[in-house]
């Protein structure tokens, strides 16, 4: 079944849904090894919490499905370094 393989992921309030193989595309990173026993993981809810900035992640999760990394303009540049650590 296609749910099997996608996962949620809450991202400052903000839910953004991928597929599990999209983040395995960057491996050793702590997106590739997410696992359902991780503190961060909710259950009844089956999906991840990560208190950091949404519209960042917007650009990192686009980032694992294109190669390509865009930076926002509605963020200022430290703030985006941050966020990439």
């Amino acid at each position: 079944m296609d749910s099997e393989y996608r996962i949620i992921l809450n991202v400052g309030g903000v839910r953004h849904e991928t597929y599990k193989h999209t983040l395995k595309k960057i491996p050793a990173t702590r997106l590739s090894r997410l696992t359902t026993n991780l503190a961060n993981y909710d259950p009844v809810l089956n999906e991840y919490f990560f208190d950091r900035h949404p519209g960042v992640f917007s650009q990192i999760l686009n980032y694992y499905r294109t190669g390509k990394l865009h930076y926002p303009l509605d963020v200022c540049g430290p703030l985006f370094e941050e966020e990439l650590k």
